[in-house]
């Protein structure tokens, strides 16, 4: 483990160039303490690249990555054997069980303690499959026994790139508990990627936006957030409220969410104000409410993704 005056995780002006294409271009993260980081960011943004640099495969272009203080180019297996890593599926070995694949790897690393498998089997809600093959295991207990796998060398750092892609409902609420009960309780820090906004903002506390190689944002999402509430307005004539809006000015933004609602963020102007306004101008206004920006707002706010769509 890292000295506790030292941050676990710190990634100064790292770039990556793959030819014409800069990947990143001068990024910063700091991991000072244990806790669930969510690392957020529209397909091709970086995430992976980022992540790979981090795990010692790729080099950077320029930059350096500190891991409890040591660097990943200068020492990098030292540094790297403080990450557990998940990027993919796992290769196991289908006709062993799960507590003999953890038993294979274990031994691999050189670790003699042989108990290891089953707690950690125990700690990833595994315990009662151990002695089965793996072969037979769903997706989601893959995945879990992948985060066992990554957990042998007792790693200061989890590094899990889409933890929950391809789990059903059941499984992505296994994982919801897991990470944070990692991290509390076993002092690890864990560092996602996720495109699943409910997921980050239900069990990161911290999240780092990134947008075209670039940082766009970092903080917890109520840091993020714009502070002013958002309004939701339920109208059968929603495009003529959104017609008197742009052209009265009250109204920074809207968002139209469907044929009948519109979000509206309006700066200095509460939910009543709008109401009114609207009711003066003959508009039929069906529902009013306010609602704070959430993560899925501020992503959008952010990258500007899926303004296409909108």
């Amino acid at each position: 483990m890292c000295d506790k005056s030292t941050a676990i995780l710190k990634v100064e002006k790292l770039k990556k160039q793959f030819g014409q294409v800069h990947a990143l271009k001068g990024i910063d993260i700091v991991l000072d303490r244990p806790g669930v980081y969510g690392f957020l960011g529209p397909n091709g943004a970086g995430k992976t690249t980022t992540f790979k640099l981090i795990g010692g495969l790729l080099r950077p272009t320029s930059g350096r990555i500190l891991i409890g203080g040591i660097d990943v180019g200068a020492e990098t297996a030292k540094a790297v054997s403080m990450l557990g890593i998940l990027f993919d599926q796992p290769a196991y070995y289908p006709y062993l069980t799960g507590r003999e694949n953890l038993s294979v790897f274990n031994r691999w690393m050189g670790r003699e303690d042989q108990d290891r498998a089953d707690r950690l089997l125990d700690m990833v809600g595994l315990g009662g499959a151990g002695s089965r093959k793996v072969g037979g295991y769903s997706w989601g207990m893959k995945r879990r026994l992948g985060i066992a796998a990554a957990l042998l060398g007792d790693p200061a750092i989890l590094l899990l790139d889409e933890p929950t892609n391809g789990l059903d409902p059941a499984g992505i609420a296994d994982m919801r508990k897991l990470l944070p009960r990692l991290a509390w309780e076993e002092g690890k820090t864990v560092l996602l990627s996720s495109h699943r906004m409910e997921e980050v903002s239900q069990i990161c506390d911290h999240v780092t936006i990134i947008n075209k190689g670039e940082i766009a944002a970092s903080g917890t999402p109520w840091e993020l957030s714009t502070g002013q509430p958002w309004i939701e307005i339920e109208s059968a004539d929603a495009d003529r409220a959104v017609n008197l809006l742009e052209e009265s000015g009250m109204s920074s933004e809207i968002r139209r969410r469907s044929a009948v609602i519109i979000d509206v963020l309006a700066a200095g102007k509460t939910a009543a104000v709008i109401n009114a306004f609207l009711v003066e101008n003959g508009l039929e206004v069906t529902g009013v409410r306010e609602k704070r920006e959430s993560l899925e707002d501020i992503f959008f706010r952010l990258t500007g993704a899926g303004d296409d769509d909108r």
